[in-house]
């Protein structure tokens, strides 16, 4: 069907009509000539980059009148409808959705032929792509204005996937002078196209036909999730569930990573219905108790999965097997429901026919040149379900709540490494959740994408896994020392030195912010430990400093806030300190230099006294 098509792309582009047709003439603003009203043509020269707009507008609105026009003339049998890439009305704007104050050139969304365009804005949540333009040329000795158009772009394709949880990957595209540069922003890297330069014929034909394949290619092609749809009875994205008798209705995203680069994490909020629920019931959901939690990931994983040492759905049964029944550590781990590689079809519709495909890097970047894919890192697209709902850590309601809810949650940290084997190696805010029940508060461990089995040769570095601000001086200097259950509890010191400075709670935190702002009208003191967040050669040597004993209090404790239970806090971290880094078994270990385990496994067990001595 498409080859049927770009037979009709191609006799347009013979006789010229492209730029014989007063709806597209624009377009020679970037190909360089125009055709005058004698017929003969002329060198045009790019002035602005409003002019441009016009012009790549005038390219994508060819490509669409010619898919309508060749849909609603053709006698074949269409396997799928075909779609329409169309350019905002607008350009120059600022998304209504956006999280600052940036402004994009164009954006570019995908329709249906029976919708009626959008007019005014578009959102992030419905861009399939952005096009940064540049009236600069970008080739020779002026690549500068290609990279600079292309970090442009990132900073716009990360607020695509912030705010689009279903998108598996993104394109972009940069237009600088005639020439156009088609980006696809993987996991870990950026392929790119070869340029395009649109004074020459051939090339703006390639530029044609690409925009005709995202017309009539899957949804998958363009990056999105094929397995995720929007209900509109009940307003929520829902998916069925690979191997149970059951569907995911999630009203809202409960948290979504906004990298560039990376997992691209989404958590669901959700409810699980019968396959057979109708679209009366469908629409009532809404008013339903959640029940689910839903996490979406690309985890980086090995070809082959018997060589996987990061299996998050391997590690989560081992520990549902283990603790099925076990009154001390329920409510303390996830129920699992289902974990599983996520499964597609190539087509825009599900066909019971068609044979599943596993998601990985290799089926979501089949387009890129093989060589270079297998130089890659590889991911695999993975859905976890687990029962029940959990809240995030900073949703506690005082600090005295944050004490219970984390020494829950390394006491099932303990009894996982001890009775599982199993180091989880992410200790932050994130990957601490709690429940709540009539007059009670539980703890929760979640999140084992960077977990490995304790006695792997992959828990020694120079892998390094975790969350900047609170990862262990041995983990951030990716140092060849062992990593053990000790780097963790390191994590926590300093998850609890984080709360206790910038705040524990919602309204502790604005708290914070007024106080500064109260106490220093015009200057913002600086707080050592928020150099923590720098990069990791810097984050160690301040930490290594940070917790030497005449500088843990002046540092750190001492930007404790004040009131509100925080004293408790400074007891607790400095108890905690003088456990990891004060004992004489273990000083050299921090320092980089101790590979012995002696006396380490011990201090787990010293860290909850800390717990219990303050509750």
């Amino acid at each position: 069907m498409l080859k049927q098509f770009e037979s009709v792309v191609n006799s347009t582009q013979e006789s010229d009509s492209l730029y014989e047709n007063g709806d597209y003439r624009d377009v020679h603003i970037l190909s360089g000539t125009d055709i005058t009203t004698d017929g003969n043509p002329i060198l045009a020269k790019i002035t602005s980059e409003n002019g441009m707009y016009n012009a790549i507008k005038c390219i994508l609105r060819f490509v669409a009148d010619t898919v309508t026009s060749y849909h609603s003339n053709s006698s074949d049998a269409m396997p799928r409808k075909p779609r329409k890439i169309v350019a905002c009305e607008k350009h120059d704007f600022k998304p209504y959705d956006s999280d600052d104050s940036t402004r994009i050139d164009i954006g570019i969304y995908s329709k249906t032929l029976q919708m009626s365009d959008k007019n005014g804005k578009l959102d992030y949540s419905d861009m399939f792509l952005i096009v940064e333009a540049k009236k600069s040329d970008c080739s020779g000795n002026n690549d500068g204005v290609r990279v600079e158009s292309l970090k442009q772009l990132c900073r716009y394709t990360r607020q695509i996937y912030g705010k689009q949880p279903w998108r598996r990957f993104a394109w972009g595209m940069t237009v600088c002078a005639s020439k156009v540069n088609v980006y696809i922003f993987g996991h870990d890297c950026i392929f790119k196209l070869p340029i395009l330069d649109l004074c020459a014929k051939d090339d703006r034909g390639k530029l044609v036909k690409l925009l005709a394949s995202w017309a009539f290619c899957p949804r998958s092609i363009l990056g999105y999730d094929s397995t995720i749809d929007y209900c509109s009875a009940s307003q929520c994205v829902s998916f069925a569930v690979d191997g149970i008798d059951e569907r995911i209705y999630a009203p809202f995203t409960a948290h979504i990573t906004e990298n560039l680069f990376g997992r691209h994490t989404a958590c669901y909020h959700a409810k699980a219905m019968p396959l057979s629920c109708n679209e009366d019931t469908e629409s009532k959901i809404r008013s339903m108790p959640l029940d689910r939690f839903v996490k979406d990931a690309w985890t980086c994983s090995e070809r082959d999965s018997t060589d996987n040492v990061n299996d998050e759905i391997r590690f989560l049964k081992t520990i549902n097997q283990k603790f099925v029944g076990d009154k001390d550590m329920e409510g303390k781990y996830p129920l699992l429901c289902a974990g599983y590689v996520v499964r597609y079809v190539n087509t825009n519709n599900w066909d019971p026919t068609t044979e599943a495909i596993a998601d990985d890097t290799l089926t979501a970047f089949k387009m890129v040149d093989s060589e270079i894919l297998a130089k890659t890192q590889y991911r695999q697209h993975k859905r976890i379900v687990i029962n029940g709902i959990a809240e995030r850590l900073y949703n506690v309601n005082s600090v005295d709540e944050m004490i219970v809810v984390l020494a829950d949650a390394m006491y099932a940290h303990t009894r996982i490494f001890r009775e599982c084997n199993i180091l989880q190696r992410d200790i932050s805010p994130n990957n601490i959740m709690f429940t709540r029940g009539e007059n009670t508060i539980k703890g929760m461990l979640i999140d084992f994408d960077c977990a490995v089995s304790a006695n792997n040769q992959e828990t020694s570095g120079p892998v390094q896994t975790g969350t900047g601000p609170f990862m262990s001086i041995n983990n951030l200097r990716s140092s060849s020392v062992r990593r053990t259950q000790l780097d963790d509890w390191e994590s926590l010191l300093y998850l609890i030195c984080w709360m206790a400075t910038f705040g524990v709670t919602t309204e502790h935190r604005k708290l914070f912010r007024d106080e500064r702002v109260k106490l220093h009208k015009y200057e913002t003191p600086e707080i050592p430990i928020s150099y923590w967040d720098e990069p990791f050669d810097i984050a160690a040597s301040l930490k290594k400093d940070h917790m030497l004993e005449d500088m843990f209090k002046s540092c750190v404790t001492d930007y404790f806030m004040k009131h509100l239970g925080y004293e408790n806090m400074v007891n607790l971290a400095t108890e905690l300190k003088m456990n990891i880094f004060d004992n004489p078994q273990n000083i050299r270990y921090w320092r980089g230099g101790f590979s012995d385990e002696s006396g380490v496994n011990d201090i787990p067990g010293r860290g909850l006294l800390g717990f219990s001595g303050i509750l």
